[in-house]
């Protein structure tokens, strides 16, 4: 089988395990690494590091892969800039590209598909699609649990060997905007302030459905450098749709409701919008109607919401799971008709679109067959691994087999003529 190629993956081992089951079924395998720390964790048949600057990627991969004989790039991500330039070259050559990304179900899933992920996932994601869609009757098998400690030690490792390494690739582009120390000091932050809020916030889940059940909106904020933000909503930052929400619950919601503002977790360390959230409530005169919060049990708060918010997080796929209205302010496959509220924000505090159960269940199944594999990046791996390899080479074999059946229909041509 032709060569597969792996770009950057998700922080710990989970590219690495893929690349080597590969190996071991005879398929060659490559690697090219960006910094240290994609090098501490890869492995490959053959691996090489690109210490180039970002102008001249594009030519750099479209040379690997006519060198090497690749028909399948691997990535994690598909809004990276190096995944993004992948993308184009693989499209420019015919090349079979597979993103990997966090499971658009949690906590026991993972995301693999063809071509791109969220938005640019090439799925249809039309009501019509997942109506016509039958079910294969695929059952998911593994409980992942909390991989809060095994991400803090890959990124611990991960980032340090980047920092000690960035001489050999002083042109590297990193997707998000801090430096190695900054990113280890933030996860230590994230520590703390994980100890903190257990102490501090333990009471808020059990006075909000004791005292406000049914009578609040959650709004789940997600991380201030997800690419979902960046580039799938027309949101600048998260301080914005803040502010917006914020402004639309004041002018339309009734006076007994509250607005619950929730800290993504993996954003914990990196930033706070305590103070902004503060003043706006003080300058819009609800004070007493806001609550942000951290860590608290989601699917709790879930089943005592009047309401979700969201721009485009997976956390709407659990909201439509637990039959709470949603809206979406982004771009998101989950928003159609009879699932989502399709009217304007400002309309939503007051009269949100119920949840078609029977739709969501339908969608939760295409979505479930078509995109997830059990498991996680984390722990528990193997099955995960073995999932994911398998698409790969079946997928591989596949456009192997119709490019030979191209070459002998032209060959054919050709003699006829």
């Amino acid at each position: 089988m032709s060569g597969v190629l792996f770009l950057q993956g998700p922080l710990g081992p989970f590219f690495a395990r893929c690349a080597r089951q590969l190996s071991a079924q005879g398929t060659k395998t490559h690697k090219i690494n960006f910094n240290g720390g994609d090098r501490v964790f890869g492995w490959a048949d053959e691996m090489v590091d690109y210490s180039g600057g970002p102008a001249g990627w594009p030519e750099y991969l479209y040379g690997y892969i006519r060198r090497n004989g690749i028909r399948t790039v691997v990535v994690y991500g598909d809004c990276r800039f190096y995944h993004r330039e992948a993308r184009a070259v693989c499209d420019e050559l015919g090349i079979k590209f597979w993103a990997f990304e966090e499971g658009y179900l949690r906590p026991d899933f993972v995301t693999m598909e063809s071509d791109g992920v969220n938005a640019f996932s090439p799925l249809d994601w039309s009501q019509r699609a997942v109506k016509a869609y039958r079910p294969r009757g695929r059952k998911s098998s593994l409980h992942v649990g909390p991989t809060f400690w095994q991400r803090a030690v890959y990124a611990s490792l991960y980032y340090m060997v980047t920092c000690l390494t960035s001489r050999h690739f002083p042109s590297y582009l990193h997707h998000r905007p801090r430096s190695c120390w900054q990113e280890a000091g933030c996860w230590l932050r994230s520590l703390y302030r994980k100890g903190l809020y257990k102490i501090t916030q333990r009471n808020y889940t059990e006075s909000l459905v004791q005292n406000h059940s049914g009578e609040y909106f959650l709004y789940p904020l997600q991380t201030a450098d997800d690419f979902q933000i960046r580039e799938h909503s027309d949101f600048a930052s998260i301080e914005e749709s803040i502010q917006q929400v914020m402004a639309s619950f004041t002018a339309n919601a009734q006076a007994h409701e509250l607005l619950v503002i929730k800290h993504h977790p993996m954003d914990r360390g990196f930033c706070h919008y305590g103070r902004l959230i503060r003043k706006l409530a003080h300058d819009l005169k609800i004070s007493g109607r806001v609550v942000y919060c951290h860590d608290l049990h989601l699917p709790t708060l879930l089943d005592h919401a009047k309401g979700v918010v969201t721009i485009n997080s997976t956390v709407g796929i659990s909201s439509l799971l637990h039959r709470v209205p949603t809206v979406t302010l982004g771009r998101a496959m989950y928003d159609m008709p009879e699932m989502t509220h399709q009217g304007e924000l400002d309309t939503f505090w007051q009269q949100p679109t119920p949840v078609n159960s029977a739709l969501f269940n339908a969608f939760r199944t295409y979505l479930y067959e078509r995109t997830q594999l059990d498991g996680s990046f984390y722990k528990l791996m193997d099955e995960t691994v073995e999932a994911a390899v398998r698409r790969i080479v079946i997928a591989t074999k596949v456009a192997e087999a119709s490019a030979f059946e191209s070459a002998e229909e032209r060959k054919e041509d050709y003699l006829a003529a």
